[in-house]
Order: C-alpha cells, then sequence, then structure tokens
C-alpha cells in the first residue's frame, strides 16, 4: 500500500472521529437547550407564583408573601391541656337516681345452687346519664263562658299571645331564635332538627314566621341596648361584610364590656352611623381600627385599636426590614407595659413615661420618610392625620388599647355565613342583627338568651 492510500485512511477515520463529535456536541446541546428551558419556566413559576390574587389558591397558601393579618400572640411554652394547678371536672354520682335497677345473682356459678334466699353481701354502685325520650307536650286552654242571673253572658278571656286554634308556644320561639343565632343554625337545619330530634313537625316558612316575632319582641330591649351604648363612656366600634342574596351588605357593632347593639346596613358610609346614633358618644372614647367613617364620629375622643396598627408593623417590617417601623413598633409594645403598670392616680397626673413615648412617636411621624418604602410613607401619612389617638389609653383608665371587643363582636356574622352561607331577605338580616344583640348583650351579664327579659331592669333609663 502507498503512501496516497495510508494517508486517506487516516483522513477517513479522521472525519468519522469528527462526525461522532459533532453528532455528541449536538445531543449535548439538546439536551442542555432543553434544560435551560425548564430552569427558565421554573424560575418563572418562582418569580410568578400561583398566589390568592391570580389563582384559586387561598391566602393561607401563599408563597414568600409577607402577611397583613399575622396573630400578635407569642408562644408561652406550655404544654398543651390543662395546666398545673387548674381545677378539674368530672361527672358527679348523683344522691337519689330517677331509676334503680338491681342486678342480682340467681344461682352459684361454682356449684349451681339456688341463691334465691340468700341476701345480698355487699352492692356496687354505677351509674349511667341518659336522656330520656324527647315528646313535646300539648296544652289546651279552654275559655268557658257563663250566663249570669241578670242575663249577661260572661266569657274567660284566653291567655296573651295564645291567639289561634293550633299554634307554637312562646319556648319554641326562643328556642328557635336560639338555634339560628347563638348556634348559626340554617332553616333546613332547624326544621331537620325539631322534626327528628324533637317529634315536632315544622315548616321553614314557620321558623322565618316566629324569628320575625322574636325580633319584633326584642325591639324595646334593643332600643335600650342602643340608649346604653350611646351614654357609655368606653365604645368601641367595627364594621364587616355580609352578603344578602349576594348583594354586598354590612354588619356594625358598637360595644363596651356589658353590652353590644349590631345593625344590619346596605352600606359602610358614615350615613349608617348618623341613623342609629345621631349624637354620636358625647361621653366615650370611640376605640376603632381607623376606618375614617368611625373617626370622624362624634365622640369625647379617640382610641386607635393597637392590635390593627402592630400587625400592620410587623407587615411593614418583614416587607422592607426598616428601622423606622422598628422603633414605632418598640414605643408601642412600651406604651402597652405601662398600660399594665399604671395607677388609678397615673391618669390625672402628670406621667413622665406617657409624655416620653407620645413625644417620640411625634419625632417619628414628623421625620423625613423619602427614603421609606412606599406603603412605610402611606401609613405614616394616615396616622399623621389621626396621631393624637394612639395614646388615648394611657389618659382614660377604662379605655383598652385595642378594639378586640368588637372584632370578637362582628365574628359571629363570619361564623353564621360559613354554616347557614349568605341571608335572603332585609327581614332575615336584620333580625339577626336585633336577635345577636341580645344574644350578646346577655352573654355580658351572665345570662343565657332564654333569661333576656331580666335585662330589661338592667338596661332602664
Amino acid at each position: 500500500m502507498d503512501k496516497a492510500d495510508t494517508s486517506n485512511q487516516a483522513l477517513v477515520a479522521l472525519i468519522k472521529n469528527l462526525q461522532q463529535t459533532v453528532k455528541e456536541l449536538e445531543q449535548t446541546v439538546t439536551e442542555l437547550v432543553e434544560e435551560n428551558t425548564a430552569l427558565k419556566a421554573r424560575i418563572h413559576e418562582l418569580e410568578h407564583p400561583k398566589n390568592s390574587n391570580n389563582s384559586s389558591v387561598p391566602p393561607s397558601k401563599d408563597e414568600n408573601r409577607p402577611k397583613k393579618n399575622q396573630s400578635l400572640r407569642k408562644k408561652s411554652g406550655k404544654k398543651t391541656g390543662g395546666q398545673f394547678g387548674h381545677k378539674g371536672h368530672t361527672l358527679k354520682m348523683v344522691k337519689n337516681p330517677d331509676k334503680v335497677i338491681d342486678h342480682v345473682p340467681d344461682v352459684c356459678v361454682g356449684c349451681g345452687i339456688s341463691l334465691a334466699d340468700r341476701e345480698s353481701r355487699s352492692i356496687v354502685k354505677r351509674q349511667v346519664v341518659e336522656m330520656p325520650p324527647i315528646q313535646p307536650i300539648c296544652i289546651e286552654h279552654r275559655s268557658h263562658s257563663k250566663e249570669c242571673t241578670c242575663g249577661h253572658i260572661n266569657k274567660a278571656a284566653f291567655p296573651v299571645g295564645v291567639n289561634a286554634p293550633i299554634q307554637y308556644g312562646s319556648n319554641i320561639e326562643d328556642f328557635i331564635a336560639y338555634l339560628s343565632v347563638g348556634q348559626y343554625m340554617s332553616y333546613n337545619r332547624i326544621a331537620s332538627f325539631f322534626s327528628n330530634v324533637l317529634h315536632i313537625p315544622i315548616s321553614q316558612g314557620s321558623i322565618k314566621n316566629m324569628l320575625d316575632r322574636v325580633t319584633r319582641k326584642s325591639l324595646p330591649l334593643y332600643e335600650k341596648i342602643r340608649h346604653f351604648i350611646q351614654l357609655s363612656e368606653e365604645v368601641g366600634g367595627d364594621e364587616t361584610g355580609a352578603k344578602l342574596n349576594g348583594d354586598k351588605w354590612w354588619f356594625w357593632v358598637w360595644q363596651n364590656m356589658l353590652a353590644t347593639f349590631i345593625a344590619a346596613s346596605d352600606n359602610r358610609a358614615f350615613r349608617t352611623i348618623e341613623e342609629h346614633f345621631p349624637d354620636g358618644f358625647e361621653n366615650a372614647v370611640l376605640s376603632s381600627d381607623r376606618y375614617g367613617a368611625q373617626l370622624k364620629t362624634i365622640a369625647l375622643s379617640h382610641q386607635l385599636c393597637l392590635s390593627h396598627l402592630l400587625r400592620d408593623l410587623n407587615y411593614l417590617i418583614e416587607l422592607t426590614d426598616s428601622a423606622v417601623v422598628k422603633r414605632f413598633r418598640i414605643l408601642l409594645y412600651d406604651s402597652l407595659t405601662l398600660k399594665k403598670q399604671m395607677k388609678d392616680e397615673d391618669y390625672s397626673s402628670p406621667n413622665i413615661n406617657r409624655s416620653y413615648i407620645r413625644k417620640k412617636t411625634f419625632e417619628i411621624l414628623d421625620s423625613d420618610l423619602r427614603n421609606e418604602h412606599k406603603k412605610v410613607q402611606t401609613l405614616f401619612k394616615r396616622l399623621n392625620k389621626s396621631r393624637d389617638y394612639i395614646y388615648e389609653f394611657l389618659y382614660y383608665k377604662h379605655v383598652p388599647p385595642d378594639n378586640n371587643g368588637s372584632e370578637r363582636a362582628v365574628r359571629n356574622v363570619k361564623v353564621k355565613q360559613k354554616v347557614s352561607t349568605m341571608f335572603k331577605s332585609p327581614q332575615g338580616i336584620h333580625s339577626y342583627a336585633v336577635i345577636r344583640s341580645i344574644f350578646d348583650t346577655c352573654n355580658k351579664n351572665g345570662l343565657t338568651f332564654f333569661d333576656s327579659h331580666k335585662l330589661n331592669s338592667a338596661f332602664e333609663t
């Protein structure tokens, strides 16, 4: 073989090697392109995750998102369950049971002889608390007529409230109101409960009519509660949305330690406040969550809810890590500590710590915030408009630093809607507001809803 053939063979081998190398490189490039495409998609997914704003993902599942309404509670370090020293409660035996069943051995299991003539050597007792079968009672009222010697026919009057040949009693009406408002049950569930458990057939229309009657009977007490709130020295106000046949309505609440007044309205405007409290609260410091209509209300003074404010500050710190916001939060916590330490005489006398906290807070609100995050600037700008209402609780003993009582009073509306969905009629939503006002007021005064008549004397004006 000459040199030319050898050279050609070497070139052919080299070309084959190069072709194989190119093929391998093309495969590598293809794999890298696919990997790069997948990585770009993953980066886009991480930078633009599904959240409650762009999908059906609930807010609790949002990733890498500062939360505005995080709980302010800290871990206590205590174990779950009853704490040491807590007095427990257990089911106890009664001295006089309603029914006694004796279980006596008849024959000896050892030898088989009869034990009928033998006396019991010992008795061990066990009690079972049981619920008897529930059967309704029917009370018949009979009106008798008698003729006098003068010829006049005298007819006995039926008791007040006994108006029809057959009707449901007032206890049933109150119980239905309790199930609807206190236990958040729907008309359908109430009807099912009455039929299957109480053995009382009842229609949803009858339930609606009875709730209307309870509402009408409750209106005088409802008005007394409103008047009591109006004259009180401390009032908290709040509002929350509700659905009425798909339309947005609002529940408004004004409350204190002794009373709760709830009203339903088709708007969240100041005119709702004017409708129920046209004269405002001349004796009260009104606590609220910085909502303009509440701050516009006539009152002795106002108090901003520090729980709301602290949650806003925690959100901004998580979002921006702002040193200014951190200093402001420290001042708020210092004020809460001071409130716990203050004695009665401290509210009417100069208090250095109180003045210092107030002064430092105003310095922060007046500082140059141009380099701060836009959301920080927005919050501080809003606070500046109501800066005098941040620390009013340090000047009035009976004023709390938060508006948690009002939040508790309107939270039941959300529970009601979760259990029974939306309200169906304006009358129904107003009935709920009236009856729930009395229900909550009873709870605050150590009464059950069935004892609401006892509130009449307590709220006499």
